[in-house]
């Protein structure tokens, strides 16, 4: 009997890290990886974050238990239009975008009703970009969330969730709709807002003199602005109900902040940076601890629609050494 095949369409950091941290221990598994880019695909292979590449999408796919779609958002549609129809009985697709709402409604419209779509977000820090910056431990005490719908198996939330789990992240349950809205606040507003500074300040005639007085407050403002602006603004296509709703109370919170500042309240100022340089430090010591309070962090919810044999249930458990299972 053949291993259980995961196969990872998109080789760059997480999808890379993905394979590294399962590449970590004993394992029953197989993992291909496929990336439109043979170079990507190499680099990969040579990394050992894959045991084997294929060229072709279809044939890296049509063998898959577990599709790991690691791509950009406008990836993911015509990946699934690509494959829906090859893949095997029972495979479960899974995404790692930053937006649900999207991909879940792609996966309606294109999977087959053999196959189940699962929405997750692993949140990473990490400078760097690209498969090269690939490493096993990206994922160690990171949040990764879930994103079921009442419609989601629950063989493929429990395969989400162990996989997380075996990768060293922790699983956060939200609603699709819910996380959108998360991540338009801290994901698509801060880089938006950056590449707005650039384009105010260097858009005027002084940014001559201006840029040689910019330091380390500007730089980390606008850093990482055109890593990928069609990225940037296909998210923010997608996601502008949300994405607006959060422009409109950043600039009501800025609004009071110049008040006060025009009116020369210096004490109403101070109070309202300092409370925010507060939970700014509150958030980094919660992040650093791995701690947060009052989430669904590890709590499995129940489907509706419940496979009648969990097929992954034993896909990513650690076998004992000296095993043969």
């Amino acid at each position: 009997m053949s291993k259980p095949q995961i196969t990872i369409v998109g080789l760059g950091l997480i999808g890379n890290s993905i394979g590294l941290a399962l590449m970590q221990g004993e394992r029953s598994f197989e993992i291909v990886g496929h990336d439109k880019e043979p170079t990507a695909a190499s680099q990969a292979k040579k990394m050992k974050a894959v045991d084997r590449t294929e060229w072709n999408l279809i044939a890296a796919c049509e063998g898959a238990d577990l599709l790991i779609l690691a791509l950009p958002l406008p990836a993911i549609e015509e990946t699934l239009r690509a494959v829906a129809r090859d893949l095997k009985p029972g495979c479960v697709v899974m995404d790692t975008a930053s937006l649900k709402a999207p991909a879940l409604a792609w996966a309606a419209a294109l999977l087959p009703d053999s196959s189940t779509y699962i929405a997750t977000n692993p949140i990473v820090f990490s400078q760097e970009r690209g498969g090269a910056a690939a490493r096993a431990d990206l994922f160690q005490r990171a949040t990764w969330a879930i994103c079921p719908t009442a419609a989601t198996a629950e063989a493929a939330v429990k395969t989400a969730a162990d996989l997380i789990s075996r990768v060293g992240a922790r699983p956060l349950f939200l609603e699709p709709a819910e996380h959108d809205s998360m991540l338009a606040a801290v994901e698509h507003l801060p880089a938006l807002l950056g590449s707005a500074l650039m384009a105010s300040v260097a858009g005027q005639p002084a940014w001559r003199e201006m840029r040689q007085l910019a330091g380390s407050q500007f730089e980390s403002a606008t850093h990482g602005i055109a890593d990928a602006a069609s990225v940037l603004a296909d998210l923010a296509v997608y996601n502008r109900e949300n994405l607006s709703r959060w422009i409109d109370l950043f600039v009501e919170t800025l609004r009071g902040w110049q008040e006060a500042m025009v009116a020369g309240d210096r004490e109403r100022l101070a109070g309202a940076v300092a409370d925010a340089d507060a939970q700014h430090s509150r958030w980094l010591q919660q992040r650093a601890a791995g701690r947060w309070e009052e989430t669904t962090e590890g709590e499995m919810p129940t489907s509706r629609s419940i496979y009648s044999s969990l097929l992954f249930g034993r896909l990513f458990e650690r076998k004992p050494p000296g095993s043969r299972r």
